[in-house]
């Protein structure tokens, strides 16, 4: 424990020293590596668009990027293994249910774990919302190469406007935080209808 704590306070002094020659860049702890790693600031994702990408959801339907265009969409990335990911899954059920009807919202949700696993994960947690297992490098690459759990909403034109990493294990915090994210997506469908 002293070690990670030691290892830490370098790697924040070590930020503070190269913030000035470079971007920002923040201290992510990596769920699955279980290590802690340099990445860009959490804001680094606001305004871009994500990567190309195809997938096969459980349901045998293939999602890809080209379905954010002209919606409000959620992009969820998680894994079973991933404790915050778990905590959160109720309340995004429960956002996924408010909007659902909406033919202007989409909510996709991406795995990194593989297709036997994501069943019973899906069937375990009672998830309701479109999930597609893809690979870890497409996972990174979609969450710019940040850690999990990951919630992004993007808008009608495709562009991320909030991006979240990692999560609380407190059922409370997590709600709280999904709650936010309803607040803009209910904003961003009234103002972009």
């Amino acid at each position: 424990m002293k070690f990670k704590v030691l290892l830490i306070t370098v790697c924040i002094m070590i930020v503070g020293y190269t913030k000035s020659f470079s971007q920002d860049y923040a201290i992510v702890f990596d769920s699955i590596t279980n290590t802690y790693k340099f990445n860009r600031d959490l804001n680094y994702a606001i305004g871009k668009k994500m990567c190309d990408f195809k997938a096969i959801s459980l349901n045998g339907n293939t999602i890809s990027n080209d379905q954010l265009i002209g919606k409000v969409t959620v992009v969820n990335l998680w894994f079973e293994g991933c404790a915050p990911c778990i905590t959160e899954l109720d309340f995004l059920s429960d956002l996924y249910n408010k909007y659902r009807n909406n033919r202007f919202f989409n909510f996709f949700s991406f795995t990194v774990d593989n297709v036997e696993v994501a069943r019973k994960s899906v069937n375990k947690y009672n998830i309701l919302f479109t999930v597609c297992p893809v690979s870890r490098e497409l996972a990174y690459e979609m969450n710019f190469n940040f850690g999990f759990p990951t919630n992004m909403i993007i808008n009608r034109k495709g562009e991320v406007v909030f991006f979240k990493t990692g999560g609380p294990l407190e059922k409370e915090r997590a709600e709280k935080e999904i709650a936010k994210m309803d607040d803009i997506i209910a904003q961003l469908l009234l103002n972009e209808n």
